[in-house]
């Protein structure tokens, strides 16, 4: 009896694996709820401002900014005016790179602009990491996406 329960103990102790340590811990974005103690994804110029809601205000704005400064528009000619809104949907990796998941683009500008699928994704490739958003109470890192509207005025 002895000798049974002694291998039944080895083999308890020797099934259990000690990779604690290597564990990562990963919260799908889908269930994240975002608490006023959470923070979401900055920059660093905006990351001084007082307000929550001044924060998100310049780190879209910024972001933007980023994004139109990046796209090279030097040989792409119009036919027509054109004054539309497209809507970029952006990831925000848990390093802080940002990638297209998507974008939606009105006909007429995919019609004057055939390839500005392309050059919103290498504008967006050309972006610096920044801040990812933290989900402050488990103090870990997490992936975000949003929307951001881009205004496109031609003259």
């Amino acid at each position: 009896m002895k000798l049974i329960n002694f291998f039944l103990l080895l083999s308890l102790v020797l099934s259990c694996k000690s990779d604690y340590n290597l564990k990562k811990i990963e919260i799908p974005t889908i269930i994240t709820n975002w608490n006023i103690n959470d923070e979401p994804p900055s920059i660093k110029l905006c990351d001084q401002l007082d307000s929550q809601v001044e924060r998100n205000i310049c780190f879209q704005e910024k972001l933007i900014k980023l994004i139109f400064d990046n796209i090279d528009l030097s040989e792409v000619v119009v036919e027509y005016n054109l004054n539309d809104t497209l809507i970029l949907s952006i990831l925000i990796d848990t390093k802080g790179k940002i990638s297209l998941l998507r974008s939606v683009i009105p006909q007429k500008v995919k019609t004057q602009i055939p390839l500005i699928d392309t050059l919103l994704i290498k504008a967006i490739r050309k972006l610096p990491n920044i801040l990812p958003a933290t989900k402050t109470n488990i103090g870990v890192q997490v992936s975000s996406s949003f929307e951001l509207p881009l205004i496109l005025k031609t003259k």
